[in-house]
Parts: structure tokens; C-alpha cells; sequence
């Protein structure tokens, strides 16, 4: 059996900030590390109200780190937040030393997930035009190499011509991979658009990772598409159909990549055609995980994330999930808390709840101005 790799994370905490959040940041990067095949061997916390400039965590910190590595042979050491690419050079420079230790930051981490999980030419192209934006020069192959001949980064004559030879292998690898990916997204861009000319209207499965859209998805839809209890299991989105009896119509089902908390943008951006199936529905049905302790968080980061693509106004219903394992007290709190958002409880996994999910979203178009087929029109004088 492979032995699985040790992993120190790294993280700040700010007490003049919501301590919560960042506990649960925490948390969800032990929960990274392990859906990566890691094994969290230490978590490391330093309080600071800033971040230092030049090392992130201080230069006593990071010495103190360097030993620790070399003692307790660390593999990577992941830093729970988002570097920029020299940061992350100087860090890696500096603790690496007498080392092989990769130096990540949250946002490597997730990319390298992603990788794990990515099964379509256009996922591939998406992760790589993510990697190659946020190493920039200092972390590409090409970067890493040449900054260590002849004096490195920054230096005079032979270096400061690595440097710009860097920058522009750089920027000819980010133009090949988006031209690549123009192409691969094209015939996506081509199957929303026969969908929309179609008149038939989509519904969109969006959420927090791990929360159930996939299992929900295929509860409702012809597919079975693989369900992991893992974080980030879909990448790609998935598209099916589905009847609706009590409107004699068909209508697009999509199930999308999950969002998590601190996505950056360039995340988001990476994976805008993929976002594009919600971007382009009618409805959306926000799948929760009902059972989650940091539920409202994960509910605000969702909103948030679908704020920063322009979609907070977006028709949408709030599906509370896994209610199997819910007691009454806490579903009267959600119900109270969430009384002015159009919500559900299920359970995707013994298909609770599901038909009148299906009544609702009926219902919900109909309000929007879907028709009936004609051989029902008479329903709508009942």
C-alpha cells in the first residue's frame, strides 16, 4: 500500500476577525488535504492581525518550519490562504533548502484536487490555465529553473534575461492553453444555445461541495452519474432532461462544481463555461446540507460566490438535504430562519421529499410563464 504523504498546514488567525470562519477555513483544509490522499501530519496556528509582507508568516516562523520539515520529513507544507506566486517562491526557497517540500498554498490544493478529479479535455484546460496564472513566471516548470542559474530573480545580466525569457514562455503557455480551450468550449457554447433557442427551460443544481447535488441530480433525472463523499467529486457539468407530468413538457436538468468557502476568483473565472450551464437557467435549487454545523456559513458563501458571477437575483429554491438525519427541533429553526426564501427538506438518498421537490419546481415555472402542453391546459382552470 502506498504510504500517504505527510502534510503540515499553515494558517493565520486574526481575533479582530470572525474567529468561526476561520475555524471552519481550518477545518476544510484538513478535509482538502485528505480528499487530496494526504495525511495531515501537524496544523500550525499563529495569531497576527496582518500578514507579514516578504515570508506571510514572519521569518522566525518560517525558520521554525524549515527545522520541522527536516525533522519530521514533511512532503508539503500547505498554506491556509491564497500567495501570491513569489511569495510562495520565497517560501519554498527558503524551507526547501535541504529539502524536497513543496510549498502550497490553499489555492495549489484545490487545483491539485481538481487535477485528481478532471476527466474532460475542457476540465484539464481549465485547471491548467488556473495553475499557470496563479504560479505565474517564478513557479513554472521553466521559471523554477532558470531563476536558479546565474543568480536567480531580480539579478543584473544573465539573469534579468532569464527573467524576461521566463515572462514570455509564461505568456505564450497561458495563449496556447486558452486558444486550446476557445476550441474544446465551443461546441458547449453551441449545445446551450440549441437549448435556449429550443424554448425548453433549464434547472440548475448548484451548492456546496459535498452537500448532495449529484445524488440529488440523479434522483431526478435519467443519469446515475458517480457520487463520492468527497470534496470537489464534480467537476464537469452535467447535463440530462426530465418529464414534468403535470406540465406535459420536458425540461434540462445541470448538476455544476461544487463552491467552498474562500474560492478565489480565478477559480471561479477558470471555470466560467463550466458555470455557464447556471449561468444560462431558469431556476436554480440550492442544495444544503442540512445536517452541516457551519450551515449558514455555507449558505452566505454560496450567495456570495453567486453574487460575484451575477446571479444573486436568479430564481431560487433553497433544498435542504440529508433531513434524514435531522431532528425536528433543528428543521422548525431553518424553516424559521429561511421563511422568506422558497425552501424544501429531502433526502436525495432515500429519495424523501423528492416528488414534492418536482411539484415545486413545476409550480415555479409555471409562475415564470411556462405553458402547460395543450392536452393539460385544462389543469390550469382547476
Amino acid at each position: 500500500m502506498k504510504q500517504k504523504l505527510k502534510i503540515l498546514i499553515i494558517g493565520l488567525t486574526d481575533r479582530t476577525k470572525d474567529l468561526q470562519a476561520q475555524q471552519t477555513s481550518l477545518k476544510e483544509a484538513e478535509l482538502l488535504v485528505d480528499t487530496y490522499g494526504g495525511n495531515v501530519d501537524k496544523v500550525i496556528t499563529q495569531n497576527a492581525s496582518h500578514k507579514d509582507s516578504s515570508t506571510y508568516i514572519g521569518s522566525g516562523k518560517v525558520q521554525e518550519i524549515k527545522r520541522l520539515v527536516e525533522a519530521e520529513d514533511i512532503n508539503i507544507v500547505v498554506i491556509n490562504d491564497h500567495l501570491k506566486s513569489s511569495l510562495l517562491f520565497t517560501l519554498e526557497s527558503i524551507i526547501s533548502v535541504q529539502s524536497s517540500c513543496k510549498i502550497w498554498d490553499r489555492t495549489q490544493l484545490i487545483l491539485q484536487i481538481f487535477k485528481k478529479h478532471a476527466s474532460t479535455a475542457e476540465a484539464k484546460l481549465q485547471i491548467k490555465l488556473a495553475e499557470l496564472n496563479h504560479h505565474g513566471p517564478e513557479l513554472s516548470g521553466l521559471g523554477i529553473s532558470m531563476s536558479r542559474q546565474a543568480g536567480g530573480i531580480g539579478t543584473r545580466g544573465v539573469g534579468e534575461k532569464n527573467t524576461e525569457i521566463m515572462h514570455r514562455h509564461w505568456q505564450k503557455e497561458i495563449k496556447t492553453v486558452k486558444s486550446e480551450l476557445e476550441k474544446v468550449t465551443q461546441n458547449r457554447h453551441q449545445q446551450m444555445k440549441h437549448r435556449k433557442q429550443s424554448g425548453i427551460p433549464t434547472v440548475s443544481i448548484i451548492g456546496y461541495t459535498n452537500a448532495g447535488k449529484t445524488t440529488l441530480f440523479n434522483a431526478i433525472s435519467s443519469k446515475q452519474d458517480k457520487v463520492e463523499n468527497t470534496l470537489f467529486a464534480t467537476l464537469d457539468s452535467s447535463v440530462s432532461s426530465m418529464y414534468l407530468q403535470n406540465i406535459g413538457k420536458k425540461i434540462f436538468i445541470s448538476d455544476t462544481i461544487g463552491f467552498i468557502q474562500d474560492l478565489p476568483t480565478m477559480l471561479i473565472d477558470a471555470f466560467k463555461s463550466t458555470l455557464l450551464e447556471t449561468i444560462n437557467a431558469d431556476v436554480l435549487l440550492h442544495v444544503i446540507d442540512s445536517s452541516d454545523k457551519n450551515i449558514h456559513l455555507k449558505i452566505n458563501t454560496v450567495n456570495k460566490i453567486l453574487k460575484s458571477i451575477n446571479l444573486e437575483s436568479k430564481q431560487q429554491i433553497y433544498v435542504f438535504n440529508k433531513t434524514d438525519i435531522l431532528s425536528k427541533i433543528k428543521r422548525d429553526e431553518l424553516s424559521e430562519k429561511y421563511h422568506k426564501n422558497k425552501h424544501i427538506f429531502i433526502s436525495a438518498k432515500n429519495n424523501q421529499g423528492v416528488d414534492n421537490l418536482v411539484d415545486i419546481i413545476e409550480t415555479k415555472l409555471l409562475s415564470m410563464g411556462l405553458k402547460r402542453a395543450r392536452h393539460l391546459s385544462y389543469l390550469d382552470n382547476l
